[in-house]
Formats: C-alpha cells, structure tokens, sequence
C-alpha cells in the first residue's frame, strides 16, 4: 500500500515517515523543498498551492496524510497562513476524492480553540477541551485550521471518503526532553497556558497518524491528539484554580491530567498516547 505524505520534510513529517516504513508501508513523500537525506526515494517536490501538481503526486496513493502548511502564524503574514494551509488543504482533499483515495487524515491543531495565536481569548465552556467545545479562534493560523475542518466536511459531503482531522498539540521530539529549555518550561505556567499546557510526544503523533488512515471512518471525524498529561511539575487542579477558577470541570483533576481530553480517540481509533515526558 503506497501512503502520501504531504510536508513530509518537516519535524512532523519524518516522523510520520519513519514510522509508515517501520510499519511495512511505502511512502510517496510530498516536499516545497528538496530533501537531500530523505529515507525514502519517492520524494516530489512542489508548491501544495498548485492543484495540477498535488494531483499529479497524490494520485497514485492509496492514502493521505496532509501535514503540509505554514505551521505558525509568527513572522508570516496572515494572509499567507490563510492562504496556503486552505488552499493546500483544499487540493488535497480535492484530488483524493477525484482520483479514488478511500482515506485521508489531516492535520488540524488545538490552536483551533482559540487560545494560542488569538489575540482576544474567548470564554472557556468547561474543562478539558475535548471536539465539542467551541472553536473561536481570531488568528489566521488558528482560522484555517478550523476552515480546514469545515473543508474535510464538504468534501465527504462530496465524495465517498473518509477524513480524520487530527488536532495535534504541541509536538515534541523526544530528545528535547533533557535539554534546560525544556525544564524551564516544566516549571513556568506563565510559559505554556496558551495551549493548557499540553504536548504530544513525535512517536505518539506519527502513530495517531498511522492510525488514523488505517480505521475506516463513517465521513469526517475531528480528533483531540495530545498527551494524558500537561508538560508542568504543578498538578493541574492548582493551574485551574490559578488560570481558570470559574470554568466548570468535567472530570476530578487529582494528578497532572491534561486539559485536552483525546478519549474520542480511542474509542474511534484504538489510539492512546504511550509516551511522557515524566518516562
């Protein structure tokens, strides 16, 4: 089975591809840039803006996985944020379904809730976030990844395929578990409640990936992808009662439980993350 991988060069993206070979798959790897010491052959490269060119690469794939797109808003301008994650999005999805593609996953982000690139936060329903809260983000970044969604849904309106989209956390590779910036992180609210302090492990991301094009889904389906626990040495009741005293609480918060909760995950997938970075 030959699986596309878009944004294959990027930090996601070699993990996702490592894992695909690891697992026995052949991979199609998707790239703007060339990629000199890729572990794969099969590499194109091309703008994901170019439709023509996205179904020329994508066509022979028995299924997707899209990461590609500008992955912050910082430095960018937000038209071309917008601009690129939707359109590429869009080209995607557009040429699986015309081209016979059964399955696609994509990358959709938790910055979808509005709380990291958002320059006016919105009110919090309850804690943890899980796909049902509201999505109310005022940043581009944050913006397309919702319209991507919006965009998933329409093209399984479309087509007969199924989509997961996948809002990843922040994704960390586990060799920067022992570096000083990342202590310094583990002991700073102030640094990190603009994603409640959540993360995903690379391994842990590249399997919900993985995962993702092999279940077959009734449609389009959005799943929370983030650790069970939040990145800090402060258990998570203390940090609500700090950052967010008048959010309801959906659960009893007794240890150092993320506040994203990634349960429709395995109830839909099997996925569940292995990896912490407390070992």
């Amino acid at each position: 089975m030959l699986i596309g991988v878009t944004g294959a060069r990027g930090e996601v993206g070699q993990g996702v591809v490592n894992h695909l070979l690891d697992c026995g798959y052949e991979v199609r790897g998707i790239t703007h840039r060339p990629w000199e010491d890729s572990p794969i052959e099969d590499v194109h490269v091309l703008d994901i803006e170019s439709y023509e060119a996205v179904e020329a690469a994508l066509s022979p794939c028995d299924r997707i996985i899209h990461l590609a797109g500008i992955r912050s808003p910082v430095g960018v301008s937000d038209v071309d944020v917008l601009r690129t994650n939707l359109i590429g999005t869009y080209n995607v999805l557009l040429s699986a379904g015309r081209t016979g593609t059964d399955r696609v996953a994509v990358a959709s982000s938790d910055c979808t809730f509005g709380y990291t690139f958002t320059k006016n936060r919105p009110e919090l329903h309850y804690l943890p976030v899980d796909e049902e809260h509201p999505t109310r983000p005022d940043d581009s970044y944050g913006l397309s990844k919702v319209l991507i969604e919006r965009t998933a849904e329409a093209m399984v309106q479309r087509f007969a395929y199924s989509v997961a989209s996948l809002r990843i956390s922040w994704v960390i590779e586990p060799d920067k578990y022992d570096t000083e910036e990342f202590d310094r992180l583990t002991r700073d609210p102030e640094a990190g409640y603009y994603n409640f302090w959540s993360y995903i492990d690379l391994r842990d991301a590249a399997r919900a990936f993985r995962m993702a094009i092999e279940k077959h889904l009734s449609g389009h389906e959005v799943f929370q992808i983030a650790a069970r626990d939040t990145r800090l040495r402060t258990r998570t009741a203390k940090l609500i009662d700090r950052y967010f005293p008048d959010v309801e609480r959906k659960i009893d918060f007794d240890g150092f439980q993320s506040l994203e909760d990634s349960r429709k995950a395995a109830r839909l997938l099997g996925f569940t993350p292995q990896y912490s970075w407390r070992g």
